[in-house]
């Protein structure tokens, strides 16, 4: 296989791998090759890989079977490859790492004791739900963010905001945390956003983006840091 220039690489390795496809290289009921033997051949990161498998089964390509490895489906209608904005989880990730840091301590400072109730509103929302699957629990997850954002008093942040997580709620984004987030990670995240939570009520700006960059680093960590396959 010719190697990848990094440009939107998943939505690269998606559109090759679904060539391959087509062309009969991987034929109905095989297996795809192993992350790091597909990373390795392209030159990309395993991270990359991942993704663009979980696009593959999101459009009905191949079926990931955890244990087993990703297998080719009968290929009986085309559809789309989901990567709405050619955004994929990764990237969403890493931008809202790089600004909603700068948000939370912006609301540390201009929050009000309403903004705060609709914080606690969204948290006790969020722990209605046991698992990142649960509706209830993706709402207030959404929900404690953007009231951050509100919570800064810059409308342009509330926008960003909003954007970044429309990513996070499609059918790409979805499986990827199915597949990559461990059940504890739901606990964590609840803990983690009390502790950012009591930093914007305290007002301190600078404990409030520190606590946000450590929330969205443990996410990103959960995405990237695994050494076994999806499959």
């Amino acid at each position: 296989m010719p190697v990848i220039e990094p440009v939107r690489l998943y939505r690269q390795i998606a559109t090759l791998l679904t060539e391959r496809i087509a062309q009969g290289l991987f034929p109905v009921g095989s297996f795809l090759p192993a992350e790091r033997a597909l990373a390795g051949q392209l030159g990309v990161s395993r991270t990359s890989v991942r993704e663009a498998m979980i696009a593959l089964e999101v459009a009905g390509k191949v079926t990931i079977r955890p244990g087993h490895g990703v297998q080719i489906l009968p290929q009986v209608q085309e559809f789309p490859l989901p990567v709405p904005g050619d955004v994929g989880p990764i990237q969403a990730m890493e931008a809202r790492r790089l600004i909603e840091p700068r948000i939370a301590a912006k609301a540390a400072t201009n929050r009000s004791e309403a903004h705060l109730e609709a914080m606690q509103r969204a948290m006790a929302l969020q722990a209605q739900g046991d698992t990142p699957k649960d509706r209830t629990y993706r709402q207030g997850d959404r929900g404690f963010h953007l009231e951050i954002a509100r919570a800064s008093g810059n409308a342009a942040y509330e926008i960003m905001v909003q954007k970044l997580w429309d990513y996070r709620d499609t059918p790409l984004f979805e499986r990827f945390e199915s597949l990559l987030m461990k059940p504890e990670r739901a606990a964590d995240t609840q803990a983690e956003h009390a502790e950012i939570f009591d930093a914007i009520a305290q007002r301190d700006s600078a404990r409030a983006a520190k606590t946000m960059q450590h929330h969205i680093d443990a996410v990103l960590a959960a995405f990237v840091a695994g050494k076994t396959d999806i499959g």
